[in-house]
C-alpha cells in the first residue's frame, strides 16, 4: 500500500506543478516561492492559486470597443446632423486679431470720427421748438454716422469669423439645429451636462487660457505703467496716440496668444470628433454589408446579367461567319464586315456546355464549324465577347475565314 501511495504521489506531482519537498524553489501556480502546503491534497483545483494575469482573457470584452476610425457614410451621416469638428474659440480669436488690424489702419479715422461726432453733439445749437420728428430726425442722423464709423470693423469680424466656420466645417446649413430642442432645459440632462468628462476638460481649459492671458496681460499692463511715467514731459496732444499704440501692442501680443491656443482647441475638438465617431468592428461590417447589399439579391441580380448575356450572344451567333472549336471545350464566333470594322470580332464564344449551346445554335442557323485547336484556346483566353482579334492572329483567322469564303464560293455554284 505504501508502494502504491508513493507511486500516486509521484505521479501527482507533474499535474500539479507544485513540489512542496524543495525540489522546485518556486511554485508556479502560487509564485510565492517554495510551497508551503505539505499534502498535495491542499491544491484542490489546478488553477486555485493561479495569479489573475494567468487566467484566460474575456476578448468578448473587446468586441464592443469602438477601434475603428469612421467610414465615409458614417461622417456623411453626421455632418447631416451638423455633428461637425469645429472650435468657437479658434473663430473669435481670429475675428479680434482682424478688429485689430483694421482699428490698426482705420483707428485714427475711427477716432478722428467719433470726436467730430461729438464735437456736434456739444456744439450744435438747441432749437427753442423741438417736436419729436426733430429728434427722430436727430437720432436717425447720428445713428447713420456711428455706424458708418463701427461697419469697417463689424464687417471685418463678421466676414472673419464667417471665412473661418466655412474653413473649418465646410458649407453647410442644417434646418434641424433651428429647431427647439426640450430636452437641453431639462433640468436632469443639464445637471448631467455639467459635471460630464466634457465639462471639466471645458473647465480646465478655460482656467489654462485665463491663466496664461492674464499672465500676458498682467506684465503688459506692468510695463506700460513703467512707460507711462516716463510721458511726464511728453505733449498733451500726442499722449492719447502714445498710450493707444501701447494699448494696439498689448492687445495684438493677446490676439496672436489666443489664436494660437484656439488653434490647439480647434486640434483637440478634432481629436475628440475623431474619437466620438469611431466604430466597432461589428458595425464596420454591417455597413459595408448594407452598402453592398444583401449577398442573395446580388447573386440574383449576378446570375440575371449572365441570362441576359447568354440570350444576346445566342442572338449574335447566326451573325457570325465561322464558329472556331477546340473542338470540345471552347467554341468562339467570329465576325467581319471589312467595311465596318477594322480587324474580325469575337460576337460569342463559351467553354463546355456553353460551347455545345453555341455549336448548337450554329448548325441550326447554317454558321459553318472550323476545327483550329490552338486558335480556339487563344481567342477564348485573350479576346473578350466585342473585342477585335489580335494582330498576332490575323494570319490564322485569315486562313479560317479564306477557307470559309471558299467553302460559300463553292457551295453557290
Amino acid at each position: 500500500m505504501r508502494d502504491a501511495s508513493s507511486t500516486n504521489s509521484t505521479m501527482k506531482k507533474p499535474v500539479n506543478q507544485c513540489i512542496a519537498d524543495g525540489a522546485v524553489s518556486k511554485c508556479r501556480l502560487c509564485f510565492r516561492g517554495t510551497c508551503m502546503s505539505e499534502k498535495w491534497e491542499n491544491h484542490q483545483t489546478l488553477f486555485e492559486h493561479a495569479p489573475k494575469e494567468l487566467a484566460p482573457l474575456n476578448l468578448q470584452r473587446f468586441a464592443g470597443e469602438k477601434t475603428e476610425k469612421a467610414t465615409p457614410k458614417k461622417r456623411e451621416e453626421a455632418r447631416k446632423e451638423g455633428n461637425v469638428a469645429r472650435s468657437s474659440e479658434l473663430t473669435s480669436a481670429v475675428a479680434l486679431a482682424a478688429i485689430l488690424v483694421v482699428l490698426r489702419f482705420s483707428g485714427t479715422l475711427i477716432w478722428n470720427g467719433w470726436m467730430s461726432l461729438m464735437h456736434t453733439d456739444f456744439t450744435m445749437p438747441v432749437p427753442s421748438d423741438w417736436t419729436s420728428s426733430t429728434v427722430t430726425e436727430l437720432f436717425l442722423m447720428q445713428g447713420m454716422e456711428a455706424v458708418k464709423l463701427l461697419f469697417p470693423v463689424v464687417g471685418m469680424a463678421l466676414v472673419t469669423g464667417g471665412a473661418v466656420a466655412v474653413i473649418q466645417v465646410r458649407p453647410m446649413f442644417v434646418f434641424k439645429l433651428l429647431a427647439p430642442k426640450f430636452s437641453r432645459i431639462q433640468p436632469l440632462a443639464g445637471f448631467q451636462r455639467l459635471f460630464s468628462t466634457h465639462s471639466l476638460v471645458e473647465m480646465i481649459k478655460s482656467i489654462v487660457k485665463l491663466c496664461v492671458i492674464g499672465a500676458i496681460s498682467y506684465f503688459g499692463v506692468v510695463q506700460m505703467i513703467s512707460q507711462i511715467r516716463g510721458f511726464t514731459q511728453e505733449d498733451v496732444n500726442q499722449l492719447p496716440g502714445l498710450v493707444g499704440g501701447m494699448v494696439f501692442n498689448l492687445g495684438m501680443k493677446i490676439a496672436a496668444l489666443m489664436v494660437a491656443l484656439a488653434f490647439f482647441d480647434f486640434l483637440f475638438q478634432r481629436f475628440e470628433y475623431e474619437k466620438k465617431l469611431r466604430m466597432t468592428k461589428q458595425e464596420v461590417k454591417d455597413e459595408m454589408k448594407q452598402m453592398e447589399g444583401n449577398p442573395e439579391i446580388k447573386g440574383a441580380i449576378r446570375r440575371r446579367a449572365r441570362q441576359i448575356a447568354f440570350r444576346r450572344m445566342m442572338e449574335e451567333v447566326p451573325k457570325a461567319d465561322v464558329i472556331v472549336t477546340n473542338p470540345t471545350h471552347f467554341a468562339v464566333a467570329l465576325k467581319y464586315d471589312a467595311q465596318m470594322m477594322s480587324a474580325p470580332t469575337v460576337i460569342a464564344k463559351g467553354a463546355d456546355m456553353l460551347a455545345q449551346r453555341l455549336k448548337e445554335r450554329a448548325a441550326s442557323a447554317g454558321v459553318p464549324l472550323v476545327e483550329n485547336r490552338p486558335l480556339a484556346q487563344t481567342l477564348y483566353k485573350s479576346v473578350e465577347v466585342g473585342g477585335a482579334v489580335p494582330a498576332e492572329l490575323y494570319k490564322a483567322v485569315a486562313e479560317v475565314l479564306a477557307y470559309v469564303y471558299r467553302l460559300r464560293q463553292m457551295s453557290r455554284r
